[in-house]
Order: structure tokens, then C-alpha cells, then sequence
């Protein structure tokens, strides 16, 4: 399960126990251990990298004019969590590269290049470049002990109910018996009033995913369920490329009117409904190789600091970076 934010910044605090120079002196093993893959991978590599890092032209004179750049070892003391995260990839590129990140959720264009978790799924969204932040939260993958046809079913959704489309949704839906909705939020008193855990909401049939101030946190992990996911028209990507996702071979779309209507299809047409959750198990399955995210976020920090004007490459890294 998910460590508390405490347990995430002792955690983080202490790799600092590891001077950044032997990362550095790392950094062309590095290299090396992403050129031995063999073609197809490669290949595969270089659409996600080009997916997170859209940048394919020198961008040095806007990063040295921007006010807000920072050298990479620069310790924040907010969004810290964010910061650890980046921290297992940057810690191997020098202390004097200049970088923009914007941590903590992202919700608009961002007008020069930036290193932040997520996106708009829509065109004009190059200057966000995606980095895998957030990972204790949205990448804490549970076994999922259940088949499908074993749960109940029905819909369930927990969460925090602050935004707009959450709110409209819960009152379209309350009460009704094909789901069992509420805000999860801690009340006045330091209690979560309706939680379910993850296991818990595993045992219904139907998972809703509602985005919030970004993406949906629970998405990737209900993905990962036995469980069908159900959720709105994405408006927001991160490192899971939820732009890539499609309605009826990875989830199912609703509405707040026929969310009635999708529950019974589905309890009806349980082949149909097993292919798809099959469909996003191997999309997930894809994020579970740790070498290769590993891999992946050296490639993407490395692409900045290039088309920044900042570092060299081999040429075979280049051969990956340049479109």
C-alpha cells in the first residue's frame, strides 16, 4: 500500500546519503545498458519518449531567459514527494544543468518547456513534458484476488468531492442501487467518513474513475483490477499516456444519465466485458517494468538538457532522441 507523505520524505531524504558524483560517473552505463536493447524495444521506447518529450528543436535562449529556472540539484520544500520522484532520474545528470519543472497538478499550456506530471489531451501541450511523478499514489498497484464474475455488480466510487464534475456526478447517481457512490473526504472531526480501500472497492464489479483536479488517481490500479472501468471523456494525461486510452477496448464511457443503462449491459455481457479489462491489463503491463521506466525517464530528462544546449550525447542516444 501507499506510504504516508512522512514515510515518503524520510525515504526521499535519505538517498541524499549517496553523493550525486557517483550517479554521474553512472550516467554512460546508463547509456549503454538502453543501446544493448534489441530493435523492437527500442522502438517501442522512442514513441513514448517522443510521447512525454514533444521538444525536437533548441530551446537554450528561452531556457536562459526564463526567470524561474533552477539548477537540478536545488532542494525544494514544497511538492516534495514530486521531487523525490524526479530526483532517481535527474541525480545522474551534473548539478549545473538548468531545468523548469512544475510540480503538483498541472491543468493548463505551459508556456516554455517544463518538466511536470501531467496535461491537457489536446494539441498546444509540447511545453509539458512528462516525467513519472506521483508514483507512490497513482502506481500503487493491489492483487486483485477476485474474477470478475465473482463481485458484485455493481458501480463504486470513492473520492474527494471537491470539483465541479465530481459534484454533479454524485448527485446524478446518489441513492440508486446499481452503485454505491460517496465522498470519501475527512470530515470535521479527522474522520473518512464512507471509505472503502482498495480491496474493498475490488469487490464490486464496475470501478469508477473520476479525473479531479488532474487525472484520476485511481485509474491506474483499477486498470489493474478485475474489475471494469468505468469513467467520463479523459480530459488530462500524465506518464500513463492516458490520451492513448480508448473507450470500449480499455475502459467504458458514461455520462451522468446512463451510467444505469452501462452496469446492466455489462452485467449481462460478461465476455464483453472481460475483454476489455483484458485489453487494460496489458496496457498497464507495459508501466510494470521498473528498468524500463527507469530507462525511459533518463531518456526524456536527457532529450531536455539537449534540445536546451546543455549536455552532449553518444550518437547512438541521439539516433533515439532526434524525431
Amino acid at each position: 500500500m501507499a506510504d504516508s507523505r512522512l514515510i515518503l520524505n524520510i525515504k526521499g531524504i535519505s538517498a541524499y546519503g549517496v553523493p550525486r558524483k557517483f550517479f554521474h560517473a553512472r550516467l554512460a552505463k546508463v547509456f549503454e545498458a538502453i543501446c544493448k536493447r534489441d530493435d523492437e524495444v527500442l522502438s517501442q521506447m522512442q514513441k513514448r519518449l517522443h510521447y512525454y518529450n514533444q521538444i525536437s528543436s533548441d530551446f537554450s535562449d528561452i531556457l536562459q531567459g526564463a526567470q524561474d529556472k533552477e539548477h537540478i540539484n536545488k532542494f525544494p520544500f514544497s511538492k516534495t514527494t514530486h521531487y523525490f520522484d524526479s530526483y532517481k532520474i535527474t541525480k545522474y545528470f551534473k548539478d549545473e544543468l538548468w531545468w523548469i519543472k512544475r510540480f503538483g497538478d498541472v491543468r493548463e499550456h505551459l508556456g516554455v518547456p517544463s518538466i511536470c506530471k501531467s496535461r491537457l489531451i489536446e494539441k498546444g501541450n509540447e511545453n509539458n513534458i512528462l516525467l513519472k511523478l506521483g508514483k507512490d499514489r497513482h502506481y500503487d498497484f493491489v492483487e486483485d484476488r477476485l474474477k470478475f464474475e465473482d463481485k458484485k455488480p455493481k458501480a463504486v466510487w470513492r473520492g474527494a468531492n471537491f470539483q465541479v464534475n465530481r459534484e454533479a456526478f454524485l448527485r446524478a447517481y446518489a441513492g440508486f442501487d446499481f452503485c454505491d457512490i460517496a465522498d470519501a473526504r475527512t470530515n470535521k472531526v479527522h474522520i473518512r467518513a464512507n471509505y472503502l480501500n482498495k480491496r474493498a472497492q475490488m469487490g464490486f464489479k464496475y470501478i469508477i474513475s473520476l479525473e479531479g483536479n488532474d487525472v484520476a488517481s485511481n485509474l491506474k490500479w483499477a486498470m489493474h483490477s478485475n474489475s471494469l472501468v468505468i469513467t467520463q471523456k479523459l480530459k488530462y494525461e500524465t506518464w500513463f499516456m492516458e490520451g492513448c486510452l480508448k473507450a470500449g477496448e480499455h475502459f467504458v464511457l458514461c455520462d451522468n444519465e446512463n451510467l444505469g443503462e452501462v452496469v446492466e449491459y455489462y452485467n449481462t455481457h460478461t465476455s464483453e466485458a472481460k475483454a476489455i479489462i483484458d485489453n487494460a491489463h496489458a496496457y498497464v503491463a507495459k508501466f510494470l517494468d521498473e528498468e524500463m521506466e527507469f530507462h525511459l525517464g533518463i531518456l526524456v530528462m536527457a532529450k531536455y538538457f539537449y534540445y536546451s544546449g546543455q549536455i552532449e550525447l553518444p550518437n547512438e542516444i541521439l539516433q533515439l532522441i532526434r524525431k
